[in-house]
């Protein structure tokens, strides 16, 4: 009896402590922009789920991601500057997350969260890197820009959908939380919308073709309307499940807007304007407000009545206002760098706002040859940065500087000499460069900005490109297009990597080994140019040399690895082609195999 009597005493405590915690619903649109809301003045936009959430919520006017996705999940993850936890950019090995980043659904679980994500990940797509690899209990990876037909992998399984992605992960989601209604949750719903290329059901392209829109901006804001009417769903949940009360939802966008789509093309002038009510400068991927500003909703009916803040706050201060309101401390060896804004959700919008972002994108700019927006950024590249050349800025409450901010628009204000000053308390709209006005302001931020470039460049996971940890028990997969150091002529490509074509031209690429022995390599590429081209493929301790034929597939030859820490360097010996441009131009995947172990290649999990 002694015992039972602790165990439910044990079993009860819990239960109310778990009750005492609020459920979290986290949503994100994808390239959804500030002016894409009914709410928010849009003529085109049906968002009627949006808008009565934003009713319902504490609603931030003045609240700030990155220009671009995988930057701002990163933030949104850690707490902290993209920068700071490996991801630079999208694509590429760009977009990885350091694996030793420790991110939102783990910390929650120390609290006893469960927690799933479904839709877009874009902060690693290789082993160890997955969702399911950190922290979510569950996770559907889905295959990026693929809107019908959605289908990815989930908990690592490939799984494929008839039915368009908003729904596949709303109906994820749904379940999830019918599942673990009984404790606290972490849903994170990461929809695709309104991400070209712009295709959505007719029967939410039908409304707008009719008032005679052309099939680009129908499809378009087809896909908005489509993804409001599965947010209404997952609020409609909340409601008749009784769990609204005690749920936080959080509403956010990824980045600004944009202008094309690859099926339709590019927005005419007159529909761009009719998307920006608001009349901001910029689009995605730019620093200036319309590439950065994003609405954040939060709603918890129970604690928070529904009102506006106009304080400035910043995606990285989501999620330490979570542990704030789950009562997670901060480690003592934590670099966390956002501020919980959980003040100004319980009603004290007053006193001194310290916060600063420094802006930034995946536009990091070298004096290395060949160096593009995917090419990785290793020691030697990282050691050549240099803050003038770079497209970056710093933003407190009242003022905004801006170095290099772009000017494809002749409407932007002009830079003077590189900079740009912005009092965004009087001119929220950045029409008037006042970087010679307010020198003593100007003087302070570069000061500013100059010192967190260099904290950047000192900080141990910044830019840092992925490391592949190699199974010895199954197909291993390298992104060939995701190396960590190029050198020569070697190009890197979003999805592939080119032009390896002169003796010495080489892709470098880190591994993590579970056990020591030999492995069979084998690539894959999406054209036959490298014909005839002769290379070395070295590690620690071993090397070889293959000459490329026709196949997409290749077995390469076997090859040693050591435990822990090893590498291999894909490197160009010599052209025995005929043709003298001959090159590796489309390399996709390295596939790393225990050897003499049997494999087909339809079974493995090759994220996009």
């Amino acid at each position: 009896m002694k015992y039972g009597f602790i165990a439910i005493v044990t079993f009860l405590t819990f239960q109310l402590y778990a009750q005492e915690l609020p459920n979290i619903l986290l949503i994100t649109a994808d390239d959804m922009g500030y002016d894409d809301l009914s709410a928010h003045g849009s003529q085109h936009s049906q968002t009627p789920n949006l808008d009565d959430l934003a009713q319902q919520a504490i609603t931030f006017s003045d609240f700030s991601v990155s220009p671009v996705c995988a930057t701002t999940r990163a933030s949104l993850l850690t707490g902290k500057h993209f920068y700071k936890t490996g991801v630079s950019g999208v694509h590429g090995g760009r977009d990885y997350m350091h694996l030793s980043e420790k991110i939102l659904p783990e910390i929650l679980k120390r609290k006893g969260y469960k927690s799933g994500m479904w839709g877009k990940w874009h902060t690693g797509k290789s082993e160890g890197y997955f969702p399911w690899d950190r922290g979510f209990d569950e996770a559907y990876y889905a295959e990026l820009y693929r809107h019908a037909n959605s289908f990815g992998f989930f908990n690592g399984d490939k799984v494929e959908h008839n039915e368009w992605v908003s729904k596949v992960v709303t109906d994820y989601a749904l379940a999830f939380m019918e599942k673990n209604k009984a404790q606290p949750f972490l849903a994170y719903v990461s929809y695709l919308a309104p991400h070209e290329p712009w295709l959505a059901p007719k029967k939410y392209t039908q409304p707008f073709l009719e008032k005679g829109m052309r099939p680009a901006t129908a499809n378009l804001y087809g896909m908005i309307s489509e993804m409001d009417f599965h947010i209404g769903r997952l609020m409609d949940y909340l409601e008749t499940s009784g769990l609204i009360e005690n749920t936080i939802v959080i509403f956010l966008s990824d980045n600004g807007p944009w202008w094309d789509s690859s099926n339709f093309g590019a927005m005419k002038k007159d529909e761009w304007i009719a998307r920006n009510p608001t009349k901001m400068n910029g689009n995605k991927g730019q620093s200036w407000q319309n590439g950065i500003r994003s609405p954040l909703f939060v709603s918890w009916p129970s604690r928070w009545a529904p009102a506006n803040v106009e304080r400035y706050v910043d995606v990285k201060d989501i999620l330490p206002t979570l542990m704030d309101i789950a009562e997670i401390k901060t480690a003592p060896d934590s670099l966390m760098e956002g501020e919980s804004f959980l003040p100004y959700l319980n009603g004290d919008t007053e006193g001194v706002n310290t916060r600063f972002t420094y802006i930034a994108s995946h536009n990091v700019v070298s004096s290395s040859p060949h160096f593009n927006q995917w090419t990785p950024v290793d020691h030697e590249v990282k050691s050549s940065l240099r803050l003038s050349s770079q497209p970056v800025g710093i933003r407190t409450e009242q003022y905004k500087l801006l170095l290099n901010p772009a000017a494809d628009n002749e409407k932007y204000p002009k830079a003077k000499d590189g900079w740009a000053l912005f009092d965004m308390q009087n001119d929220p709209l950045e029409r008037n460069n006042i970087v010679n006005e307010k020198r003593d302001v100007a003087s302070m931020l570069k000061h500013k900005l100059s010192s967190y470039f260099n904290d950047i460049l000192n900080s141990e996971n910044s830019y840092a490109p992925p490391v592949y940890l190699v199974s010895n028990v199954r197909p291993s997969i390298v992104n060939g297009f995701g190396p960590s150091s190029t050198r020569g002529n070697t190009t890197s490509e979003a999805h592939v990597l080119t032009n390896l074509r002169d003796r010495g031209d080489y892709a470098h690429y880190d591994l993590n080994v579970a056990e020591s022995g030999r492995y069979d390599i084998y690539i894959s590429q999406q054209d036959t140019d490298s014909v005839g081209l002769l290379i070395k493929l070295s590690t620690q301790s071993d090397k070889l040399k293959y000459e490329f034929n026709e196949k997409s597939i290749q077995k390469i030859g076997s090859i040693n690895l050591k435990k822990d820490q090893d590498y291999f360097r894909l490197e160009v010996l010599n052209n025995n082609s005929q043709k003298p441009w001959t090159a590796i131009n489309g390399l996709r995947h390295i596939f790393v195999v225990p050897h003499k172990t049997e494999f087909a290649l339809k079974d493995l999990a090759i994220p996009n």
